[in-house]
């Protein structure tokens, strides 16, 4: 039910985050905060944010290996520059986002809408997602900080409005 990707804000969603120099010669390694690292491959070029700073640079080349990618970008043209950028995000604009399936979304659409059972009684908001493997985990906090765990499946999830910022539950035996 979800893809990965954090977001700051409406426009950018973070992919990656650089951890580290990678060689002499300007390369970084990237440790990607999607659910696809493929996605780097389709990438021309990233912006990188370090504090408030923000700037695209063209991707010259990238690698990827097992579960980190190895970028060198423009202007990056040794070890000394490469250092002052780790540590900084990766981003692109939300609109060159991957594309979900149907009833798919972003962890950052979930986080922060309410959710409500049976149409009107509001539970709380989804402050967290825990995933299984088998299937997510809503964390809903309510409004005295207390948690509510809910399955993310057909059978309990009704409806969700992202326009609308709200999520409507089946209240399923057993489920609260």
């Amino acid at each position: 039910m979800l893809g990965g990707g954090i977001s700051l804000n409406e426009e950018f969603i973070i992919i990656g985050k650089i951890v580290s120099t990678q060689g002499n010669e300007g390369e970084v390694k990237v440790i990607p905060l999607t659910d696809s690292i493929d996605r780097f491959s389709k990438l021309t070029d990233v912006f990188i944010r370090k504090g408030n700073n923000k700037k695209l640079l063209k991707i010259n080349n990238l690698k990827i290996k097992k579960d980190t990618v190895i970028l060198k970008l423009e202007d990056i043209e040794n070890i000394e520059k490469a250092e002052i950028i780790v540590g900084s995000f990766l981003e692109v604009k939300r609109i060159n986002a991957v594309k979900l399936p149907k009833d798919t979304y972003f962890v950052f659409d979930i986080i922060g809408l309410e959710v409500y059972a049976n149409e009107n009684e509001l539970l709380g908001k989804v402050d967290n997602i825990i995933s299984t493997g088998s299937n997510d985990v809503y964390v809903i906090k309510n409004k005295n900080k207390q948690e509510i765990l809910i399955p993310a499946i057909r059978e309990v999830i009704k409806n969700i409005d992202l326009e609308k910022k709200r999520i409507t539950i089946n209240m399923v035996d057993g489920l609260l």
